[in-house]
């Protein structure tokens, strides 16, 4: 069979999926508190001017969750299920050189919080369907298409509530999520496609110091000295650097394209005269040293807010991601035992259980493969452990294989606005992803 990418009027399809992400983008839908009914109604509405039917599902007052579904005369296969968010992070307009929630289209991208995380995914599945209703392809399995709330704040809304209470509506074979992207200029010369078959967990973390108050002039030995020292402490801790099977086959693909002596040595990483000389080099790509290490960062801090009053009790939170094979408490053990300070209370929440990787020989793996090498004939496809967590995990808990990818290929300062400021996808970036998503669900589904 064809492409199925290679029978389609891109100009028009280009000018349409340009459109339905900016007005996409303007439902500000920043999480908490989500407000994402509103949103869902405009995909509804969308999809329904296409002829598709759609249901919106209600787990909270203002949430939603949609499900829509192209089904197969004569399935010979279960449901792929295409699957991205609806809820952003906030955005502080102040510091952005476009508006975060008016969805411009200057300088040849759409410009707005969401627009790579993850309404940009959610257009190109979204057009992705609706061209297959359009060139009416006889389907081999049924293919629905997912948006849901909350994934910013864990999914309890979203994801994991559809599975609790609706299961059978979107039981499945595949999921395609968010989680990895293409890239060009980190590792190598080629763009690298790396798709997430696992991920870290996350976990918050919360100390607490509390003693007496007083007058700033002549306590010592504060709480928030204490705290202070307890944050210096975890600043200081070193986690190792640790292989699995996935990220050393994320290696393997990526020494590839590298020189004959940068290629052996990322091979060869795990190797005792090698692994301190790699675990140096790899500290300055920020995206592979998380994918490698439990990684600690301190985001928020609770203090006083009068500057001569010592405050009773302080707190500080820390966000906290594991590595899936990690022992929960061995680690939470490690951290009491550098902070050194009976008087700091630990508290944690989060860090679910993992389920297994997505297997690399999986057909909708392949099907993602052959898209990508079809539309990009330069790149290089891997697969990838996530250094976050996704929905991806409440399905591969269930035993269901779940891929990350965002079919386009970004600049190294596109990616850093993923949850940063000015936001945006480019015009081409869009189509071409939406092209990767046609043949691969194409290729999978036909």
């Amino acid at each position: 069979m064809g492409l199925l990418s290679e029978g389609v009027a891109w100009e028009e399809v280009e000018r349409q999926a340009t459109d339905l992400l900016s007005r996409y983008i303007r439902f500000d839908t920043t999480n908490p508190p989500g407000n994402e009914a509103e949103a869902a109604q405009f995909l509804a509405q969308t999809l329904s001017d296409e002829g598709i039917d759609s249901h919106l599902y209600e787990p909270a007052p203002g949430r939603a969750n949609l499900v829509a579904r192209l089904s197969a005369a004569e399935p010979v296969a279960p449901p792929l299920l295409l699957m991205h968010h609806i809820d952003v992070v906030p955005a502080d307009g102040a510091t952005w050189t476009r508006p975060p929630f008016h969805g411009l289209v200057r300088e040849g991208h759409i410009w707005g919080r969401g627009a790579l995380d993850d309404k940009g995914l959610g257009v190109i599945h979204l057009m992705a369907l609706v061209l297959l209703k359009r060139l009416d392809v006889k389907l081999t399995r049924d293919i629905v298409f997912m948006a849901v709330s909350d994934e910013e704040e864990g999914g309890a809304f979203g994801a994991q509530w559809m599975i609790e209470k609706h299961w059978p509506d979107i039981e499945c074979e595949y999921v395609w999520d968010e989680g990895g992207t293409g890239s060009v200029g980190m590792m190598g010369r080629r763009p690298i496609f790396a798709v997430s078959v696992w991920e870290k967990r996350s976990m918050l973390l919360k100390l607490t110091a509390r003693g007496l108050g007083g007058h700033g002039s002549i306590a010592g030995n504060t709480p928030l000295d204490r705290l202070v020292r307890a944050l210096h402490a975890v600043q200081g801790y070193s986690t190792d650097m640790r292989f699995n099977g996935v990220t050393r086959e994320f290696f393997e693909r990526i020494s590839r394209d590298q020189g004959f002596i940068a290629g052996w040595l990322m091979r060869h990483a795990e190797t005792p005269v090698v692994k301190g000389y790699m675990a140096r080099q790899i500290k300055n790509i920020s995206s592979i040293h998380a994918m490698l290490r439990d990684t600690i960062t301190a985001t928020v801090l609770s203090t006083g807010d009068k500057p001569n009053v010592v405050d009773e009790q302080v707190e500080a939170t820390l966000d906290v991601r594991l590595l899936p094979d990690t022992d929960r408490d061995a680690f939470l053990d490690s951290i009491r035992r550098a902070i050194n300070d009976d008087a700091i209370e630990l508290e944690a929440t989060g860090s679910p259980k993992s389920g297994p990787p997505s297997p690399v020989d999986s057909e909708l793996f392949r099907a993602l493969s052959q898209a990508i090498y079809a539309n990009e004939p330069a790149a290089l496809v891997t697969p990838m452990q996530t250094p976050y967590a996704t929905d991806s995990r409440f399905f591969r808990e269930r035993g269901v294989a779940a891929y990350g990818l965002l079919p386009v290929v970004l600049t190294g300062e596109e990616l850093a606005s993923i949850h940063g400021v000015d936001e945006r996808m480019s015009v081409k970036s869009l189509t071409s992803g939406i092209k990767i998503a046609l043949d691969a669900v194409g290729t999978l589904c036909s």
